[in-house]
């Protein structure tokens, strides 16, 4: 196993191993996303990478749309399944090594919250290309990181665990008191524009929201 498929395995078995104390922690949506509103129209479809716990319907659960949830958790998806049950959704777990299961063009909105900088950089490029492949020409899609270059994160950057340049890992405790060592990469705004633009995107927004999330807004044309 290399290092990349090592990363991705340790997080979907993190992520399963956490996911109690995850959803618990997660249970309203992220302050400050309420513009993803403006770009989803009720007959959208819409695509949530990386759904978790499905949280992202406690925003729109009253809008008038196809929803389709997907992640490498299965024990967050079926957390998911059980809390939105009455909801007329879909969540499926996927597999981080898998294309996405779904045809080309076949959604008019996706949306990816605090998931990319989980990927090492190579699999990032994979994923934004799958993104692009599953999104209609029209399409908007939504991708925000966790900016990493806050000082509240030096020490892990600093830390002799870095694994390269921008590779960090962040722990993350479960009730128990078990570790789960959550891999990260630092991107910064132009290099996620960058990642996405040479993707085929057009860039629409690009920011930086409360110092805490860099934020773009994408269309496929």
């Amino acid at each position: 196993m290399n290092t990349e498929d090592k990363i991705l395995k340790d997080i979907e078995n993190g992520y399963d191993l956490m996911a109690d104390k995850f959803s618990g922690t997660r249970k309203h949506f992220w302050p400050g996303f309420d513009f993803i509103l403006e770009n989803i129209k009720n007959s959208d479809k819409v695509l949530d990478f990386g759904c978790g716990n499905g949280r992202f319907l406690e925003m729109v659960k009253d809008r008038k749309f196809e929803y389709f949830g997907v992640d490498v958790s299965q024990k967050l998806i079926d957390i998911a399944k059980e809390k939105y049950a009455k909801e007329g959704v879909s969540f499926q777990k996927i597999s981080s090594s898998d294309i996405l299961p779904f045809l080309d063009n076949f959604f008019n909105s996706v949306v990816s919250i605090s998931v990319f900088h989980h990927f090492p950089f190579d699999y990032a490029q994979k994923m934004a290309k799958e993104i692009y492949r599953v999104t209609a020409p029209g399409g908007i899609i939504i991708i925000s990181v966790w900016n990493l270059w806050q000082k509240k994160y030096w020490k892990y950057w600093l830390s002799p665990k870095a694994l390269w340049k921008k590779d960090i890992i962040i722990p993350f405790r479960n009730n128990q008191g078990e570790i789960f060592n959550r891999f990260h990469y630092m991107f910064r705004k132009k290099e996620l524009e960058k990642l996405f633009r040479n993707t085929g995107f057009q860039i629409e927004k690009s920011l930086v929201l409360n110092k805490k999330n860099i934020i773009i807004i994408c269309k496929k044309i």
